[in-house]
């Protein structure tokens, strides 16, 4: 689960002991660094009594070590807190990340096909009991490590190079990669070490067991993806948008980064093209959000040309930091809603997208009698 920005200091309310398994990935800011002026301090300390106390942290550092500040003072540098465990990093570029030692189990090399860039791993002579995951090529540089600190686990792996295309199928790995070490944790035999070979010797039933588990697992990942809309924002948001549109019948395509629309849709079989704008938002949105400027820039690009038959869709995830029970009625304001009603655009909250899939996945509702409807109607949605 994802528990925060370390720059957004409000949200950095948990603890990594709260996690059997955590993982920090830290991306430099664009503006400020206030949050992490006060939040690396905190960061540091959870790490530290975390492992401590058993669990496991995993660091997947993404940005060189630069240093916060508030104000005029400066704080701690983003990686400083690695000396608690005697670990220094390195900057490096490279495109020849290779599983190593314990790093050849099937979890770590999964993640590391989504890597590319690095930080060499350099360590003191006080560091004991460390293992290679990563190296590059055939050189000796160390960019992937497992550590055993007292009666925890500390990881550090190079990051992902995240895109949209694959971003559903790199969270994929990492939870497996985490799977692994709360296993681990557990004191069972980490089965998900295993070789690839090993399936020649199992028998029949074990391996049917092992491909079922494996299908039920892909197919739950499905469902919590889908459900993300619920609650997401952001990029992923878009991203779950996409998949749960797929999985009521509509070919989807993703719009270059930049573009004033998100996705675009269509069923082919009953002739009809979506254009849709994603977003997820603590407030709902107002006649000022920059969505509904992207919008209202579409709505004049496409005049006179193909697009105008396209069905201009707003789907918002409003308020998403609230049960959806104690959101307010509605999610956009009533000027939005005239405006864009007017021009034909449909407004509709992703709890109620949700709850259309879940119809048609229940057998409650057609398919082909809902796009049809989505098509059709303008303004606010409702039930």
């Amino acid at each position: 689960m994802d528990v925060g920005d370390p720059n957004k200091i409000e949200n950095l309310t948990y603890s990594l002991f709260d996690y059997d398994v955590s993982i920090i990935h830290i991306e430099k800011p664009r503006n400020h660094t206030i949050g992490y002026y006060h939040n690396i301090p905190k960061i540091s300390e959870d790490a530290r009594t975390a492992i401590e106390n058993g669990r496991t942290v995993i660091c997947i550092p993404e940005s060189s070590n630069f240093t916060a500040r508030s104000g005029n003072e400066y704080g701690a540098t983003v990686y400083d807190w690695l000396k608690n465990f005697h670990i220094e990093l390195r900057d490096n570029i490279g495109h020849d990340i290779r599983p190593s030692g314990s790093g050849m189990s099937q979890p770590v090399k999964n993640y590391l096909r989504h890597c590319s860039e690095y930080h060499q791993i350099v360590l003191s002579s006080e560091t004991e009991k460390a293992r290679q995951l990563a190296v590059v090529g055939d050189t000796d540089i160390v960019v992937g490590m497992e550590f055993q600190i007292s009666k925890g686990v500390f990881v550090i792996l190079p990051p992902p190079s995240i895109q949209k295309d694959s971003y559903q199928n790199i969270m994929y790995d990492i939870e497996h990669l985490a799977r692994r070490y709360f296993e681990r944790a557990q004191r069972r035999i980490p089965v998900i070490d295993a070789p690839d070979w090993l399936s020649g010797y199992l028998v029949k039933r074990a391996a049917e067991l092992g491909s079922q588990i494996e299908k039920l697992r892909e197919e739950k990942s499905v469902f919590d993806r889908i459900a993300y809309v619920l609650y997401g924002s952001g990029d992923e948001l878009e991203e779950c948008v996409a998949l749960l549109l797929e999985h009521i019948g509509l070919k989807v395509d993703r719009q270059p980064r930049g573009a004033n629309i998100d996705l675009k849709a269509n069923n082919a079989k009953l002739g009809v093209r979506f254009a849709i704008e994603v977003t997820g938002t603590k407030g709902i949105i107002r006649k000022d959000s920059n969505k509904i400027s992207q919008v209202w820039q579409h709505i004049h690009e496409i005049q006179g040309t193909e697009g105008t038959k396209d069905k201009i869709v707003i789907v918002a995830n409003t308020e998403c930091h609230l049960p959806p029970n104690q959101r307010s009625q509605t999610s956009f304001s009533s000027n939005v809603v005239d405006l864009l009603e007017r021009n034909e655009v449909l407004l509709i909250s992703t709890l109620q997208l949700y709850t259309l899939w879940k119809a048609i996945f229940d057998g409650v509702k057609n398919v082909e009698d809902v796009i049809l409807h989505l098509y059709e109607i303008s303004g606010l949605y409702k039930e």
